[in-house]
């Protein structure tokens, strides 16, 4: 009865992650996509929502995508002026979430090696946190959300 049990939870875990995000083991990526973009782009932005389960912050440090060059970007206000600014890594507080969002935290991927993905399609992503965890996920491209 424990085994069927245990088998119907992961079966119905492994079926709702599939659906919007991904886990590793404390780190939880959800709701992954990317602003549609006109064919002749020289960038993809990329948004998610990060949320740490575990007991120690976590770091995301880099991200890797077939598409290109992935960066971690923000987006700031200086000066009446919007400015996008590389970062070194995204903090994820112990049993907290993180949002990268349009005009706040985000990926950018440049140096694109392939086409720009067009809507409803997906692209590919590597997260690389800093407490050795990784996360494969595809980002759906899409108008809005």
């Amino acid at each position: 009865m424990k085994l069927i049990k245990l088998i119907s939870g992961l079966l119905l875990s492994a079926s709702l992650m599939s659906a919007t995000s991904v886990l590793a083991a404390d780190i939880m990526a959800e709701k992954a996509w990317s602003r549609a973009m006109p064919p002749t782009a020289r960038v993809l932005p990329v948004y998610v929502t990060l949320r740490n389960n575990g007991a120690k912050d976590v770091s995301l440090v880099s991200v890797s995508s077939t598409y290109g060059q992935a960066e971690l970007h923000q987006t700031i206000m200086e000066n009446d002026m919007m400015k996008m600014l590389p970062v070194d890594f995204i903090v994820i507080g112990s049993k907290e979430q993180v949002k990268l969002a349009p005009m706040g935290l985000h990926i950018m991927i440049k140096n694109l090696a392939l086409d720009v993905p067009t809507e409803d399609n997906t692209l590919p992503l590597t997260l690389n946190f800093d407490n050795g965890e990784t996360i494969s996920l595809d980002a759906k491209v899409t108008r809005t959300p």
